[in-house]
C-alpha cells in the first residue's frame, strides 16, 4: 500500500503523536513519548521567556488597589522605573521549573484523552487521509480534561508566582512580606496549613476548563487553513500551525480572563486576614465593587465587564507571540528529533 501522511495537526502547546503507515503496511510511532516530554519542557521555557513579563503586568493590574496604574503601559513604566527591567520577571524562578513540567503533563494528558475519546465513539471520517480523526467536540472535551489534570499540579506554583508578583505594587516604605518562593510556601503552610497552597483551586479548575475552548478553536483554525490548499490563500502547514496557535490563544483568553481574575484575587489574598471566603464570595465582591447606584444599568454593566476583564491588554499582547513561539520551538524540537 502506498504510504500516506495524515492530516497535519498541532497545538500551541501540543503536537499529537501521529502515526504514519509505511510502504510495508506496518504502523510506526512518528514521535517517541520521551522526545515529546522534552519538547514540552522547551515549550514551557519559551512561554516563560516570552510571556512572563506580560503575566506580571496582568496580575498587577488585576490585584493592585484602584487608581494605582493608568493602564498596561503605565504599569510597565512604573515597574521598570521602580525595580529595574528585570522586575517583570519577578517570581519567574518557580515557573521556570513548573511550566516545563506542567506543559509536559498537559501534552501527555491531552494526547491520552484524545486517544480515549476517539476510541469511545467521538471519531469522524478524515477527508484528507484514510481512517478517522477526532471530532471537534472531542478536541474540545479533551482540552478541558487536560486542563483539569494540569490544574491539580500547577495551582501551588501559580500561588507562589502571583504572591511574589503582587509585592511589586506595594509602596516603597512597605516591607516585602516574602523573601522568595520558599518563604511563600513556609508562611502559607504555617498560617493556613498545606491546604493553603491549594486555596482557590476551584477557581483554577473553572479557569482551566477553558482549555477546551483553546484546543477546540485550534482545531477549527487548523482545518480552515487546511481547506485553503490549492487556492491563492494557501499557506504552508508550518505557517498554518503558527497562526492557528496564536489565534486560538486569543479565543482562549476571551473566555478565560474573568475566571483568571477571580483566581488571581484568591491566590494573592492576605494569608493572615483573607478578604475572600471562597470562589463565589470572590465573584460576589468583584461583581459589587464597581456598582454605582447613581448610574444607570448600562454604565454599571460596562463597569462590571471591565472589572472582570482587567489585564485584557497585556493578555491580548501576550497570547499570540507566546503561544506561537512555544509552538515553533515545540515543532522545531520534534523535527530535529526525527532527523537524528
Amino acid at each position: 500500500m502506498k504510504g500516506y501522511r495524515p492530516e497535519e495537526l498541532s497545538e500551541p502547546d501540543i503536537v499529537d503523536d501521529l502515526r504514519e503507515t509505511t510502504k510495508s503496511g506496518q504502523e510506526s510511532q512518528a514521535h517517541s513519548p520521551f522526545l515529546g516530554f522534552a519538547a514540552g519542557i522547551c515549550s514551557g521555557w519559551t512561554k516563560l521567556l516570552v510571556g512572563h513579563p506580560f503575566d506580571t503586568v496582568k496580575t498587577r493590574l488585576q490585584c493592585a488597589p484602584p487608581g494605582m496604574f493608568n493602564g498596561a503601559w503605565d504599569c510597565v513604566s512604573k515597574t521598570v522605573r521602580k525595580e529595574g527591567p528585570l522586575a517583570v520577571y519577578k517570581g519567574a524562578s518557580v515557573p521556570a521549573v513548573a511550566w516545563g513540567i506542567t506543559d509536559s503533563i498537559l501534552m501527555g494528558s491531552l494526547h491520552n484523552y484524545r486517544e480515549l475519546l476517539k476510541r469511545v465513539g467521538l471519531a469522524e471520517k478524515n477527508p484528507y487521509a484514510e481512517g478517522t480523526r477526532l471530532s471537534l467536540f472531542g478536541h474540545t472535551l479533551a482540552g478541558s480534561m487536560a486542563g483539569w489534570t494540569n490544574a491539580a499540579v500547577a495551582h501551588p506554583t501559580e500561588v507562589i508566582k502571583c504572591k511574589l508578583q503582587l509585592q511589586l505594587v506595594q509602596p516603597a516604605h512597605v516591607p516585602k512580606q516574602f523573601k522568595g518562593p520558599l518563604d511563600v510556601v513556609r508562611q502559607t503552610v504555617a498560617t493556613q496549613g498545606v491546604a493553603g497552597m491549594w486555596r482557590g483551586v476551584g477557581a483554577s479548575f473553572m479557569y482551566r476548563t477553558c482549555f477546551g475552548v483553546m484546543f477546540g478553536s485550534f482545531e477549527v483554525f487548523n482545518r480552515m487553513f487546511k481547506s485553503f490548499e490549492g487556492t491563492r490563500f494557501a499557506v504552508s502547514p508550518e505557517l498554518g500551525n503558527f497562526l492557528a496557535g496564536g489565534l486560538c490563544a486569543n479565543v482562549y483568553w476571551a473566555a478565560a480572563l474573568p475566571f483568571d481574575n477571580i483566581r488571581s484575587r484568591m491566590m494573592t489574598d492576605n494569608i493572615k486576614n483573607p478578604r475572600y471566603k471562597g470562589v463565589f464570595d470572590t465573584y460576589r465582591q468583584t461583581w459589587r465593587e464597581t456598582y454605582n447606584p447613581t448610574k444607570g444599568f448600562w454604565w454599571n454593566a460596562v463597569a462590571r465587564a471591565r472589572n472582570f476583564n482587567k489585564g485584557l491588554v497585556p493578555v491580548a499582547l501576550r497570547a499570540f507571540p507566546t503561544n506561537a513561539a512555544a509552538l515553533a520551538v515545540w515543532e522545531g524540537v520534534m523535527r530535529w528529533s526525527t532527523r537524528q
